[in-house]
């Protein structure tokens, strides 16, 4: 008797009194219900069918999906670029300005793998994929067959807005990509393609494209540099003659005086003729350098991975897609019936509250 009426008054304190005059009892916000475990179960279990309809629903979207997402193949390889690199450049700097002819850095010690990834973005590459045919499906198609881009010829200068929607489908399509590891420096070139062979085809096409755009571009600068050297060695030889010259009239003229003028004169004369010949030899070596380098491979293209047909495609993973429709699904039906038990509690709390 005596816990009965502890109990009575622990819940008589717990309820306030009614002061609105309405005969229900008005709690606080903070007397709260607590849910327990097996009444989470309960509701899941009076709402399994719905869990299942809804579960069913998102696995066979997640199907669909999988089925009808395009496949995609992945074909990657990994290489190094090693640019060869000499004093030729200081020196002719040196000597140029020694010379009165400074010229600008054209670059050389730059490294040509930071600008890889806009090589590979440039109009002139986009070009060359679409200006020959690919292997596809056991077919020879053009690249805009196979990727189904459709010039829309109803609107303006057409050709002009095919064009760019062909090499924007490059860009933004991921079609090709390129990383560079900052730590080792090597380098990773990536191709996706709707076919194993033409993810294979895109890949050696980028590599040998990139390795004849540096070779090219440094040959290039190395022979701009040997005419520049050719050049100025033709006008040091002329100087060094005509300095020669100069001296050796100089001695013809004076050569039984002997005065300080004509000595001063003579030891200038020297010193122009051991100039010009000083700086004859150094343009020598170096344009005989330049001519090494223009017929050398400056960079070499190192490859440490080859690219390989894909086996398998790298896109869409299938089950992957079809088990996260499955979780979804699950979760979904569960916040639904919860969301439905919720409802129908509100309504019939309210419900008995008029009553009331």
């Amino acid at each position: 008797m005596a816990k009965m009426d502890f109990e009575n008054s622990m819940i008589t304190k717990d309820i306030p009194e009614n002061k609105t005059g309405s005969g229900v009892p008005q709690f606080r916000s903070n007397d709260l219900n607590e849910v327990s475990l097996l009444d989470l179960i309960i509701v899941l279990w009076r709402g399994k069918y719905v869990i299942i309809a809804i579960t069913i629903f998102a696995s066979i979207t997640g199907v669909v999906c999988a089925l009808i997402v395009p496949e995609s193949f992945t074909s990657s390889s990994t290489f190094i670029l090693k640019t060869g690199k000499s004093g030729a450049s200081g020196n002719l700097g040196q000597l140029a300005s020694l010379a009165g002819m400074p010229i600008g850095n054209s670059g050389g010690g730059a490294d040509p793998s930071d600008y890889i990834g806009q090589i590979i973005q440039n109009g002139t590459f986009l070009a060359t994929l679409y200006d020959r045919k690919w292997f596809f499906s056991g077919d020879s198609l053009m690249l805009d067959e196979i990727l189904e881009i459709e010039p829309d010829t109803t609107v303006s200068n057409w050709q002009y807005v095919h064009l760019v929607q062909k090499y924007e489908s490059i860009r933004k399509g991921k079609i090709i990509s390129y990383s560079k590891d900052g730590k080792t420096g090597i380098l990773s070139l990536t191709t996706n393609a709707p076919d194993p062979q033409l993810a294979y085809d895109l890949n050696k096409h980028t590599l040998d494209y990139i390795a004849n755009y540096i070779r090219n571009t440094i040959q290039g600068q190395a022979k701009e540099k040997r005419t520049f050297i050719e050049s100025r060695l033709r006008e040091v030889n002329r100087d060094l003659e005509q300095s020669e010259v100069a001296l050796a009239r100089h001695k013809e003229r004076n050569f039984i005086t002997v005065s300080p003028h004509v000595s001063l004169e003579t030891a200038r004369l020297t010193r122009q003729v051991t100039m010009n010949t000083e700086l004859y030899i150094q343009l020598m070596k170096q344009f005989e350098a330049a001519k090494v380098e223009e017929l050398d491979d400056m960079t070499l293209l190192q490859v440490l991975r080859d690219p390989e047909a894909p086996i398998r495609r790298s896109k869409p993973q299938r089950t992957m897609i079809v088990m996260m429709a499955f979780g979804a699904g699950v979760f979904v039906g569960c916040f639904v019936v919860f969301g439905m038990n919720a409802v129908k509690s509100a309504v019939k709390k309210q419900n008995g509250t008029i009553n009331r």
